[in-house]
């Protein structure tokens, strides 16, 4: 694995600053890497990647695909065409909506793609129901039991991707038309970014509109401020404040995204997207962002996105996250290690607040600590103890914990990162 981590870190630890000219710089050097090939070494490098990828595919789908693999991979080989875009597709007793998407996705007017399905050990009739769209063959079904989760069910198809693109839309979801058509040019000409999101209109369970204040007021104005590009030094200070990307509704660099994943780790279940985020945000690419919705989101009592028993997950899950993601970063950016360092304490503090509310409602684990006292440290002490770590910060974090409140108070709508760093996109009307 020495070599793998040596290959990435090559490729994307290039000098990036939050100078614009200087990771402007650095990602024509990326650039100019790629499209030559890079030094002798870098190639046996690049070679040997490509190979334990497929080592690595062919291991994980022999597990996960009950013997299955042969045939997928012999027909990834044989087919002759290479998509625009790839949809990754990771399913798990979806059956009711299905159906419902794969027709927005066969009505797309931009007709250049592959869906990849991922059964993930469903119990219902997910895998029936996708059968009458198999007979179009941009439509794949690979399912596999038991249950994996969303982390290895999403690597696992990103890993058999064929497309320079890639999208990754909810079973529940529906896609407009034109999603494509008009999504697509705008990311194509623009080199220098890594993925384009846009707008959604949100829908329940049945499919009406969802109408609350966040989605008649935040959100539409959050839409209005978001400008067409975002650079990625200030991108990364948005995410440490706020997840602003809606999941479905982002078309990706495939090459980019794969150059991450062995950073991408698999502790997270509900802000697994939001790791993603930053990552990507890290490799010094823009971020650009389409305000016409070309994609109905749906939130019900199902949803990962609203569901109440996940949300105390969440609470510890973000901050952990947080912390976890920023320092992992920082280990092939410069421009990530600069804005670690900047708020390093910052994010341990803010997550030793929820640590002691977590556990005097009995929710916090050992794990929890571990993680936490493991980023910010940066190695894994011999023991970990809220108390012990609370004697140095214990009234700092206090004191921040008072900033913080005040800061919430002063914003567009209160968001779940880190407040205080008060980007002008969160600051009331």
């Amino acid at each position: 694995m020495f070599w793998v981590y040596s290959v990435h870190r090559r490729l994307w630890a290039q000098p990036v600053a939050s100078d614009r000219g200087t990771c402007a710089a650095a990602r024509r050097s990326l650039r100019h890497r790629q499209v030559c090939g890079g030094t002798r070494r870098e190639k046996r490098s690049t070679a040997r990647e490509a190979l334990w990828g497929h080592r690595g595919l062919r291991e994980f789908a022999a597990v996960v695909g009950g013997g299955r693999t042969r045939g997928f991979l012999n027909a990834q080989s044989n087919s002759m065409s290479t998509p625009a875009v790839s949809f990754i597709v990771p399913c798990y007793n979806a059956s009711r909506y299905i159906p419902e998407f794969c027709e927005s996705l066969l009505a797309q007017t931009f007709g250049d793609f592959e869906v990849l399905i991922g059964d993930d050990g469903s119990t219902d009739d997910s895998v029936k129901s996708v059968q009458p769209f198999l007979r179009d063959p941009r439509f794949k079904l690979i399912s596999w039991k038991p249950n994996r989760g969303l982390h290895a069910g999403l690597v696992f198809l990103l890993n058999r991707a064929r497309g320079q693109y890639w999208c990754p839309p909810g079973t529940d979801d529906i896609l407009d038309p034109g999603f494509l058509e008009k999504r697509l040019p705008k990311l194509a000409a623009r080199p220098e970014a890594v993925l384009i999101h846009g707008a959604a209109n949100w829908i329940d369970e049945h499919g009406k509109p969802c109408l609350n204040d966040s989605t008649q007021r935040a959100l539409p104005e959050l839409s209005r401020r978001l400008p067409e590009s975002l650079p990625a030094d200030r991108m990364l200070r948005i995410l440490l404040q706020h997840n602003v990307l809606i999941w479905p509704s982002t078309l990706i660099r495939l090459d980019i995204s794969r150059s991450v994943l062995p950073y991408f780790s698999p502790h997270w279940v509900s802000v697994m997207d939001w790791m993603l985020w930053i990552l990507l945000a890290a490799t010094g690419y823009d971020f650009l962002w389409d305000a016409e919705p070309l994609i109905r989101y749906r939130t019900h009592s199902q949803s990962v996105s609203s569901s109440p028993q996940k949300e105390a997950i969440r609470k510890i899950e973000r901050k952990l996250m947080l912390l976890h993601a920023l320092r992992t970063a920082g280990e092939f950016s410069l421009l990530a290690k600069g804005i670690w360092i900047e708020h390093r304490i910052a994010l341990y503090r803010w997550w030793l607040t929820t640590a002691v509310a977590s556990r005097w409602r009995g929710g916090l684990t050992s794990r929890d600590l571990s993680l936490a006292a493991e980023a910010y440290r940066g190695a894994l002490p011999r023991s970990v103890s809220l108390w012990r770590e609370l004697v140095p910060h214990g009234f700092p974090t206090l004191l921040q914990y008072w900033r913080e409140r005040k800061a919430l108070r002063h914003q567009l709508f209160r968001v779940s990162g880190l407040p205080f760093i008060n980007d002008p996109l969160f600051q009331p009307i």
